[in-house]
This record gives structure tokens, sequence and C-alpha cells, in this order.
């Protein structure tokens, strides 16, 4: 049987017909990361296996609602055949839906498991952008969702013969960026939080959704889509939606008395 280490940039392993592909071995790595991040933040109070039910539910409502976002609003046309949906292998994914449904899957598994959601999510964070950004690496290596045509020395060609932008890598560095800065609030202030429970994790939102604004001005417009109103592409629109409700529920939360416990406080026997 012919065993090969990346055969092609978008592939890491392939055993005969068998391919593990970069994409998918990113979002899988990323979920790992969190994981353990978490628990190094909760231990002992949380167990690991408990990390890992809410890290596997979660990861799978992302992959849901990313895909399912995507058919409903970048290929609509998709839909005239339900069975598109899983063709993962034809790809698309959207961030937007992801995050929604990654978030409606990771309240759910919270609540099953008597968590207390709020500080979990802000000591989520900088995991999680940890995690997209691998997840922007894959869409390097696939040589998807490339820039805009661009001369510069560090333009590139992904295939089509015209230089562009590497905005997935402008994509990695905002979410490098997002993973430093969240990862020094939460070790250096968890223990002295300057916010309430549930508010860094809609901080961190809204700041996600202004850079992700930003990096779309160098990203190829959807070619099924192209630029709507204002000249902004899909993905800007659904970053400023993304931006009002993340500031709508942190100042909701604000307004709140506060009366949450800490996981820790809320689930010490957890298993």
């Amino acid at each position: 049987m012919d065993i090969s280490f990346f055969p092609t940039p978008n592939i890491i392993l392939q055993i005969g017909d068998l391919s593990l592909y970069a994409y998918g071995a990113m979002y899988a790595i990323g979920t790992i990361c969190c994981m353990i991040w978490i628990w190094w933040n909760v231990k002992p109070n949380i167990s690991f296996d408990t990390i890992s039910d809410i890290g596997i539910i979660t990861l799978l409502g992302g992959v849901l609602g990313g895909r399912l976002w995507y058919m409903l609003f970048y290929h609509g046309d998709a839909l005239a055949n339900p069975l598109n949906f899983f063709a993962v292998w034809n790809g698309g994914m959207s961030i937007h839906g992801g995050l929604l449904g990654g978030s409606l899957a990771f309240l759910w598994i919270c609540k099953k498991k008597n968590i207390e959601w709020k500080t979990l999510a802000d000591i989520l964070v900088p995991s999680l952008a940890f995690a997209l950004m691998l997840g922007r690496f894959g869409n390097f290596l696939n040589g998807e969702l490339p820039g805009r045509p661009f001369n510069g020395a560090w333009a590139m060609d992904f295939g089509d013969g015209v230089l562009r932008h590497p905005a997935q890598l402008y994509a990695m560095a905002k979410d490098f960026f997002l993973a430093i800065l969240f990862g020094y609030i939460v070790l250096h202030y968890k223990n002295k939080p300057f916010w309430k429970p549930g508010q860094l994790f809609f901080i961190f939102l809204a700041s996600l959704a202004i850079l992700r604004f930003i990096v779309e001005f160098f990203r190829n417009p959807d070619p099924q889509i192209g630029l709507l109103w204002l000249g902004l592409s899909m993905g800007q629109w659904f970053s400023v939606a993304l931006f009002c409700i993340a500031l709508f529920f942190y100042i909701m939360i604000g307004s709140i008395k506060n009366t949450t416990k800490t996981p820790m406080q809320n689930n010490k026997k957890s298993t």
C-alpha cells in the first residue's frame, strides 16, 4: 500500500485512496487546542472528559452551522439538491454561520452539563482565535479564498495566473493577534476580571467582526455574489451584523446585576 506525506499542499497524509486533508486536520487540531486550553484554566474543577464533550459538540455545531449558512447565503442554488449539504469536499463553509452554530451548540451542552457558560466562554476566547487561525492556514494550503489582484512584492499566484493578495495570511495574522491579546487578558485578569462573565466573549466577537471587515477589502469577493450595496462584500455585511449583535449582548450583560457563578463554583463535581 502506497503511503505518502504531503503528496500535495492540501493533503497531509495519503494512504492508498484515503487522504487526510489539511483543512479538516487544522480544525481537528484547533478543537484539541481549545479543549486543552480550557481544561488547563479550569482544572481540577471540571474534568477533561466534560471538556472533551463540550469541544466535540461545539465543533459539530460549528461545522453544521457553517455549512448550512454557506448554502443558504453564498450558494443558494445548492439547496436544489439537499444532498449537497453533505458534499463538504466541494467546499463551502461560512465563519459567521460557524460561530452561530458553534455558539448554540456550546450553550446547549453547557446547560446539559450544568456548567455556567459565560465564564467558560470568556476562557475559551484565546483558543478559539487560535483555532480560527489554523482554519485560515488550511484555506491557504488549499489555495482557496485568495485575495484581490495585487502586484506587490509578496503577491502570490493561487493557480489562476493572477498575482493576488495572500488574504488567507492576513486573516491568519488577524486571528493570531486576537489569540495573543485575549490570551494575555485571560491569563492576567482571570482571577480579577474587569468584565462581567460573558462580556469578554462578546468583546472578542466585536473585535473579530471589525478585523474581518478590514481583511475583506483585500480578499477576492465570492465570484457567484460579487460586491453588494456600498461596494461591500457579503462577508463585510455579515461582519457588521455580528458587531451589532455582539455589542447588544455586551451592553445587555453589563446592565444585569451580576449573580453569575463561575464554572468552578457551579460544577464542582462535573465528570
